[in-house]
């Protein structure tokens, strides 16, 4: 009998720990949703202070060839609710990114020629694979690299660039509909349009949502939506497909949306696709 109440008993108070395991690991998984709510709610007030704590400016302009310029914008390190799934994810470091997507300037100034099919300085550069954007990115740091002094451009992550999309929106878009923020199916005419032509998001970044497609480093894949928190996630560790994100002028909304993913053949190039480009802050 005496064995009986003791093996109960024990039976009693693995439940419990269980339980209270449980009420933890919720605890814990909502303090950290908590903290991501209010980074949000704080992003765009963020931004300024971010910057000045580090000693850098908001608003940064690098010079190419020929005159051409690359505008670019601080975006402050935080976290947000990423994809469908709304998973936590924290950018632990701040970072430059391009305040319009390339252009077809700046693609002449480093690659000296233009593969895209929608013709104009100031038009995002087209036409262009994950594979050549790579390319256009060692050239651009080989050239710069006196200038830069560390920091080096690169493709953003698709954490980093959904992230800066939304800045400290949890919506579609910026706005309750596209038209003031986006080239898609139901204003383009069936073209690209000159960058910035449309209202930036919180951060100062045009064109975020259609006018073209822009590839991110990462290779195509799930994610873990199970982990409590996701630090700078990097994507897939392999795989045949790049993503994309943001849509494009021939794209419906719904394909513009913050957290619509899509994905290509690295080396295939389109009409319909681009890129923007990241600069990595040197360690402070």
């Amino acid at each position: 009998m005496l064995l009986k109440r003791i093996t109960a008993l024990i039976a009693v108070m693995f439940v419990v720990s269980i339980y209270a395991q449980d009420d933890k690991s919720a605890a814990q998984i909502q303090s950290i949703r908590n903290a991501a709510a209010s980074d949000i709610a704080d992003a765009v007030a963020r931004q300024p202070k971010e910057a000045k704590s580090m000693n850098l400016p908001m608003d940064k302009t690098v010079k190419l060839a020929g005159g051409a310029t690359l505008e670019l914008v601080y975006v402050p390190s935080g976290k947000f609710f990423m994809g469908e799934a709304k998973f936590p994810v924290r950018i632990s470091r701040g970072f430059y990114m391009g305040k319009y997507e390339v252009t077809q300037e700046q693609w002449e100034a480093v690659m000296g020629n233009n593969p895209s099919k929608f013709k104009g300085s100031d038009l995002p550069a087209d036409t262009v694979s994950w594979n050549d954007c790579k390319e256009f990115i060692a050239k651009l740091n080989g050239k710069l690299k006196d200038q830069l002094g560390g920091a080096v451009f690169r493709l953003p992550t698709e954490a980093e660039w959904e992230y800066a999309c939304r800045a400290g929106t949890t919506g579609d878009y910026e706005s309750d509909n596209l038209d003031p923020a986006g080239w898609y199916d139901g204003n383009s005419e069936e073209t690209t349009h000159r960058v910035g032509g449309k209202k930036p998001n919180g951060w100062g970044l045009y064109d975020m949502h259609g006018n073209v497609w822009e590839w991110c480093h990462d290779y195509y894949g799930d994610y873990d939506t199970h982990q409590p928190l996701q630090v700078d996630p990097a994507g897939a560790s392999g795989g045949g497909f790049r993503v994309t994100r943001g849509g494009s002028w021939a794209d419906d909304d719904d394909n513009c949306q913050s957290d619509f993913r899509d994905y290509n053949n690295p080396g295939d190039g389109s009409c319909y696709g681009g890129f923007r480009l990241v600069l990595t802050c040197p360690a402070k």
